[in-house]
């Protein structure tokens, strides 16, 4: 009876110290799990930005579908063409490239018309009646009772005579038909002319490809 006694206690201590023990081990596993699992959080000072010493984490970038694109607005390579070709020769109707590619669109002819034109015409607005803004000889002609008067249609500026030529132009020698070629609108437009009216033209067109 007394070594059966004393054998219990003996026992007990033994399981009790194997229970403690494993317990200790699933606390420390634990605690060790959670501060894997536990995320780092970055310092930021105002003044020297991110912590350098602590780790970055990166996050994937977003795909390109989902960026916010912008649209970027091309120059039309026509104005430029045209911007080129009138800087070239020192014409003041450099600032109306543009205009004359808007004004060729909106009424449905080559936009190189409006330049050759006052080539022929004007050689770009250099030999044009004084404070009159005509570099296309629109509406200059003797004056029916006295030739030796010219009678000249001017304008208020550049920009004025392009917007009111344009489109008296495509209405009065195109008539609908704009694909005309420089002869047959300069039957209209210079009956005198023998031809070089329309050679001229078609050489500045040349140009302007």
């Amino acid at each position: 009876m007394v070594k059966k006694a004393l054998f219990l206690p003996i026992v007990f201590l033994v399981l009790t110290k194997i229970i403690l023990g494993h317990n200790n081990v699933v606390l420390d596993g634990a605690n060790q799990l959670t501060a894997v699992q536990k995320p780092q959080v970055l310092s930021y000072n105002s003044e020297t930005g991110l912590d350098q010493s602590a780790p970055f984490v990166f996050a994937a970038l977003p795909s390109f579908e989902n960026n916010v694109k912008t649209s970027v607005k091309v120059a039309d390579a026509r104005a430029e063409i045209i911007r080129q070709y009138l800087q070239k020769y020192d014409s003041p109707l450099v600032p109306q490239s543009e205009l004359i590619v808007e004004l060729s669109d909106t009424y449905n002819f080559d936009y190189r018309w409006l330049v050759a034109i006052a080539q022929q015409e004007s050689s770009l607005c250099k030999k044009i009646p004084e404070n009159s803004y005509n570099c296309w000889g629109w509406g200059i002609y003797p004056e029916p009772s006295d030739p030796t008067i010219m009678k000249i249609t001017r304008f208020d500026s550049f920009e004025d005579a392009l917007r009111r030529i344009a489109p008296q132009f495509t209405k009065i020698f195109l008539k609908g038909n704009h694909t005309k070629d420089p002869m047959e609108v300069m039957r209209t437009y210079t009956p005198p002319s023998d031809g070089s009216w329309a050679d001229g033209v078609n050489q500045f067109f040349g140009s302007l490809e």
